[in-house]
Parts: C-alpha cells; sequence; structure tokens
C-alpha cells in the first residue's frame, strides 16, 4: 500500500517504490540487482576460481601506479561526478564480518598480513525459487535515478538531511540541512558512517550517501544540496501557499532530472569526446530534433529517436527495471582519481597546500574546508587531470586504504575490484564480449597493441580467456576505443544500454515528465539549466575561469 497522505502519482518515494504504479517495488531500496547477460552465464566463481590468477598480485603486477598518466583534455571534477552519480545509483551495502576470502601472498609481498583477507559481498537471502541460480545481491540503495545521493533511500535518512544543524529540527521550508557557510554540516559522532569495507570514520560530512567520501565528491554534494534550496525558493515565487513538504518533494524531482541531463549531455559526452559521442547522448535526451528545437515547440513526436526519451511513453523493454551487476562491474573507474592534491587560490593561483588522497578523504575531507573557500577547492579540481583509465594507473593511495591502522587493517582497493566481479558472477573479458556480439581476442597479441603489456598479462593469466573484465578493458583502452573516448568500446556498450534504460522505464523521466507533476517552474528549471549555470549560480566569482571552456569538465583557465 502506498504511504498515508503521499501523492504517488507526482512524488518520489524515499525507498524508490511506486516508480511503477503497477509494480511498486520496482527499483525500490534492498530490490535486487539484475543482469544483463544470460542467468547461466552468471554463477559466481568458487574455490581457485576465485583467487587464480590472485587478485593481490593482478594489483601489484598489472594495476598499480607507477607514472601517474594523466587525461590531459579532462579536470577532475570528472572523477568526483562518476562517484556522485554511483552513489546516486547503487550499493551492496556491508559485507559480510565473517569467513572472508583468503588469498595467498606471493614471495616478497609487504602487505600486512598473510593470507590477504576480503571481506565476502553480502548475498540476498535465497528462497525456493533460487534453487539451481546464481547467488544474487541486493541493492541497498534505489536504483533508479532519483538523487538519492543526497537524498537517501530511507525516510530516516531524508529526515536527517533535511535537520537544520543548528536547531536540530526538520527544516520547515522544504530546504536541505547546510552550516551558517552553506556547507554540509558533519555527522553525529553516534551515526553509522562508513564504507562497506569496514571503516568508520569521524568528522564525516552529512548526506544521503556518505561511503568512500572524498573531497571531489564532496563538492558535488554540496554544490547540488544548494541547487536544492535554490529550487525550493524558485517555486517559493510561485506557489507561496505551498507547505515546506511540497516544495521538497518538487525540488527533488528537479534537482534529480536536472543531474540526470548533465550526466547525459555533459559529462559522459566530455568523457565520449568525439561529434559522434556527443551526437550520441544529446540525441537521448532531446532526440534527432535537438535542444532548440524541443525546447521551442515540445515534442514533435512520441518516438524516441525523434524527440528524446524525456517525456516519451514509459517501456521496460520485457524486463523488470533494476540496475546490473555487469553495469556496476564497468563502472570501476578508479583510475581517474589522483594520488596527489595540490589546492590553489582561484584569484591568482597561488599554491594554499598540497596533500595526498588520504589527506582529501573521510573524515579529513571537513579539514580541507578549513584550509581553502569552496571556491578555492572547486578550481583546484577544474584546473587537475584526471588519471587515464589505463593498466599501471591505478591509485596507490586506494591500494593501501587504512581501514583500522591501529589493529592493522587495510584494503587493496584494486585487488577487491578484481574479486568482487569474479565473487559476483560477472564474465572474464572474452566471454564479457562475446555475449555483447563484439570481436574477441585470441591471444594476449591481440588483446592490445602495447607489446609490453600484452607480455605483462601473458605472465599473470594462463589464458586471454581467463583475463579478467578491469584488465581487459584497461588493456584495451590503450589502442582499441574509439577516438576520443576516455572508457573502453567494450564498456560503452554497457553504458548506452542502461543509460537509456535508467531513463526510459523511469515514468518521471517518461509519461510523468511533464509540468504539472513537475510544476511549469520546475520544469523550466530542467529545460533551462546545465552545470555552468548551477557553477554561475553557486560560484559566481569562478565564472571567467570557464568561462571560455566548451565543457565544464574540460581544464579551466589558470593564472
Amino acid at each position: 500500500m502506498p504511504p498515508q497522505n503521499v501523492d504517488v502519482q507526482s512524488t518520489r518515494m524515499a525507498n524508490g517504490s511506486f516508480n511503477d504504479l503497477g509494480e511498486p517495488a520496482m527499483g525500490m531500496a534492498g530490490t535486487r540487482f539484475g543482469r544483463n547477460f544470460p542467468i547461466n552465464e552468471t554463477f559466481g566463481a568458487e574455490g581457485k576460481a576465485l583467487t587464480k590468477p590472485s587478485p593481490r598480485e593482478i594489483s601489484k603486477q598489472l594495476l598499480a601506479r607507477g607514472e601517474f598518466v594523466p587525461v590531459p583534455h579532462l579536470n577532475v571534477l570528472v572523477s568526483g561526478w562518476l562517484q556522485f552519480m554511483v552513489h546516486d545509483w547503487l550499493s551492496h551495502g556491508p559485507n559480510l564480518r565473517e569467513d572472508p576470502y583468503r588469498i595467498p601472498l606471493e614471495n616478497g609481498d609487504d602487505w600486512y598480513e598473510d593470507p590477504m583477507t576480503i571481506l565476502r559481498s553480502s548475498p540476498d537471502p535465497a528462497g525456493p525459487q533460487d534453487q539451481g541460480r546464481p547467488t544474487a545481491f541486493a541493492n541497498t540503495e534505489t536504483h533508479w535515478w532519483d538523487g538519492s545521493q543526497i537524498y537517501g533511500s530511507t525516510i530516516e535518512r531524508q529526515m536527517l538531511v533535511r535537520t537544520n544543524p543548528a536547531t536540530g529540527t526538520v527544516c520547515p521550508d522544504g530546504k536541505l540541512g547546510l552550516s551558517a557557510t552553506g556547507n554540509l554540516p558533519i555527522m553525529a559522532p553516534d551515526r553509522d558512517i562508513g564504507d562497506a569495507e569496514g571503516g568508520r570514520f569521524d568528522k564525516q560530512e552529512l548526506a544521503g550517501v556518505t561511503g568512500n567520501w572524498w573531497i571531489g565528491l564532496s563538492v558535488f554534494q554540496t554544490l547540488f544540496a544548494r541547487e536544492h534550496n535554490a529550487i525550493v525558493d524558485r517555486l517559493k515565487i510561485d506557489h507561496p501557499e505551498r507547505d515546506g513538504e511540497w516544495l521538497f518533494q518538487k525540488a527533488r524531482l528537479v534537482n534529480a532530472a536536472l543531474m540526470a541531463k548533465i550526466h547525459t549531455t555533459e559529462w559522459t559526452p566530455a568523457l565520449m569526446n568525439s561529434p559522434t559521442g556527443r551526437f550520441v547522448m544529446r540525441t537521448n535526451w532531446w532526440g534527432m530534433t535537438g535542444e532548440h528545437f524541443t525546447r521551442a515547440f515540445g515534442r514533435l513526436s512520441d518516438n524516441e529517436a525523434i524527440s528524446g526519451i524525456m517525456g516519451s511513453p514509459t517501456d521496460h523493454h520485457a524486463a523488470p527495471y533494476a540496475m546490473t551487476e555487469e553495469f556496476v562491474a564497468c563502472y570501476r573507474m578508479h583510475s581517474l582519481i589522483p594520488d596527489a592534491f595540490v589546492f590553489r587560490a582561484a584569484k591568482d593561483d597561488r599554491v594554499i597546500f598540497s596533500t595526498d588522497m588520504l589527506g582529501v578523504s573521510h573524515g579529513k575531507t571537513s579539514g580541507v574546508y578549513a584550509e581553502a573557500s569552496f571556491d578555492d577547492i572547486v578550481y583546484s579540481l577544474a584546473t587537475s587531470h584526471p588519471g587515464a583509465l589505463v593498466l599501471h594507473n591505478f591509485p596507490n593511495a586506494l591500494r593501501n586504504l587504512p581501514i583500522n591502522p591501529e589493529k592493522g587493517i587495510f584494503s587493496d582497493l584494486a585487488a577487491i575490484d578484481i574479486l568482487r566481479d569474479r565473487e559476483r558472477g560477472v564474465p572474464r573479458y572474452c566471454a564479457f564480449r562475446r555475449m555483447l556480439g563484439m570481436k574477441v581476442p585470441a591471444s594476449f597479441d591481440e588483446l592490445t597493441d602495447n607489446k609490453e603489456w600484452a607480455s605483462q598479462v601473458a605472465t599473470i593469466y594462463e589464458r586471454v580467456e581467463d583475463v579478467d573484465l578491469l584488465v581487459g578493458t584497461l588493456c584495451e583502452s590503450n589502442g582499441g576505443t574509439p577516438t576520443g573516448f576516455g572508457f573502453s568500446d567494450t564498456v560503452f556498450r554497457i553504458f548506452i544500454l542502461m543509460a537509456s534504460r535508467r531513463l526510459k522505464s523511469d515514468r518521471f523521466y517518461t509519461r510523468d515528465f511533464t509540468p504539472d507533476v513537475y510544476t511549469p517552474e520546475g520544469f523550466a528549471w530542467v529545460a533551462s539549466n546545465d552545470l555552468r549555470s548551477v557553477m554561475m549560480r553557486h560560484c559566481p566569482a569562478l565564472t571567467p575561469r570557464f568561462a571560455d571552456v566548451r565543457n565544464l569538465y574540460f581544464p579551466w583557465a589558470t593564472g
């Protein structure tokens, strides 16, 4: 049953339920991840297959960053936005504490424990219908593109982020609770904060999702919390009679749609920096008639190719909508994150301070704001480069991540990435491409045009068919991707499929993407705004730095 006194037709539920009114549980928090491939091809590895070849050795020999390889045409905002979106879409939740995986160390490995232990993912409890089927896992966040990284996926978290930190009461006007300086409040120390791998951190900023926190993520969480409050102020002008609950819910609809628009028409085209890539993604949103026609005259047709997905009929394409394990695997892009950060003044490019990844993550993130202003932090990230998605470029800070240093507990996230795909039944690289109908390498030399890499991969793996998805896509990025793409052609196939499904299955982006549901003012806000206007509204002094930049994920002007 729907919650009492809530208009489910025009309101996003905190837990993602009632998006599909005929199947209210579809896409809600706690429902299972789906699959892009046949179920019988997605059984998780067991026994030696889980640890052969060793995820730790892959981390050391193939993934560990040597000399930092940057992406010169992108800035670090790309990295922050990526995690900002991922936190909206998915989480496997806390891992099991008992019976961890044990990975024996090779000679000469100085890891903290031998064998290395990695916690197991928490499976969704199996029922009679699961007999003979692969282990399934549930998404602790909503599957929808609904801003749950800001608003949370439970009513309890939603009310928490709506609480004014100065008064301890829910903001009566529908706004999110921010500090007097417009920053995120600090989470109370008795709250459960941390990561799936087991960390717990003090002085953590509060948001809908708080795991794996760092300054790039914090910037976007802060920026779009402020944007929510700006939308509330706009709605108040035309609807002064409406209460705070109504204002909150309408602002959430608008804010979520704006973020989806930015990801579709700005972030993804920045990583698919080619005329074809930009056309594909903009067509997803506006159709072939284009932005100017759609804004001037509305939809010409129900056909999404002509007029875009937004406002078209809802369609689940014969399968209940859910995020998929293959999609999760393709978004393993930790190499985008640099190891070192230099914060500089936006006014004159003067160095304020330098630090490493650990100095800008978890509870230390709030300390960065004590050293530099929000504008200075945004400017510093926007004028620095992310890492390339290639072999030998995984951040070493994330390969030696302190979880409980006093007890000698650390995590190697590169090794964990490899193990997770095996554990969750994600096909290895060759099988993955084969099921996508793509050409499959018959040898290590066909895997990559980098002969040195081919030799290194062959040293780790017995057969090219054994190469893990992550390793294969990072090899492929060296020479097997379309011109201008920042990621491999293999992951692009999953991205474009799921990018369309995330919009097409969501009625708030299809049949209910209307001025009646969003309000005329909210509907116009989505149409008229983008990341540039958001930055101009909340960081106006930075406008000269990005005024001549075509895409704000490209490097801004310095000096």
